[in-house]
């Protein structure tokens, strides 16, 4: 009786060890395999409304980035520079003050007004710059912050936008990094947007 009783205490003890390193094993397999799958991204998807007083005054940055509103020569540099900053100025548009986003696993969009910007997770796609010619233009996350960059194919160029939710989800915020070669020094602001109700 105790042999029988000791075979099945074996046997009850072995299969709890199976039962152990199997189910082991599978939570294992499963972080390594997925280590996203349990970890959910922020949606962004949504309208949120530009918040001036949360934002860096960007009327005040432009002129000290970009300089004046008008050429100070003939050069070509002058001509983009103009360019840039009346492209700028626009934002001060009521009807661009609304940014619109929408979200998928295969696509960021992301655009003020009727301007939207398409970026797709996983591979570089091409766009129009500020100032004319194409840009090199990629998404990625970082943690739970979302970057776009837009790399200008020649010469000197790059734009960068960094979007983090706040709030609860309540709250957008984007920093916003513009360079180009024919700014005084690069543009650094911070954007505030509340979302609309759904």
């Amino acid at each position: 009786m105790r042999a029988l009783a000791g075979r099945s205490a074996t046997r009850l003890s072995l299969g709890m060890r199976r039962t152990a390193l199997v189910g082991l094993s599978v939570v294992l397999v499963l972080a390594l395999v997925s280590p996203a799958a349990a970890q959910t991204r922020p949606d962004f998807s949504g309208t949120w409304v530009f918040v001036k007083q949360k934002s860096d005054n960007l009327q005040q940055k432009v002129a000290a980035a970009v300089g004046p509103d008008y050429t100070v020569g003939s050069k070509k540099s002058e001509q983009a520079r103009v360019w840039i900053r009346t492209w700028l100025e626009g934002f001060a548009d009521p009807e661009k003050q609304v940014l619109t986003i929408e979200q998928t696993a295969k696509e960021f969009r992301s655009g003020l007004g009727d301007e939207m910007n398409i970026y797709y997770f996983g591979r570089e796609a091409t766009s129009m710059g500020p100032a004319g010619g194409s840009n090199k233009v990629t998404v990625a996350w970082q943690g739970d912050q979302l970057v776009t960059e837009e790399r200008i194919t020649k010469g000197k160029g790059h734009v960068r936008a960094v979007y983090t939710l706040l709030a609860n989800g309540k709250s957008l915020q984007v920093d916003w990094h513009l360079e180009h070669g024919s700014m005084q020094e690069p543009l650094d602001v911070r954007l505030a947007f509340d979302r609309t109700p759904r």
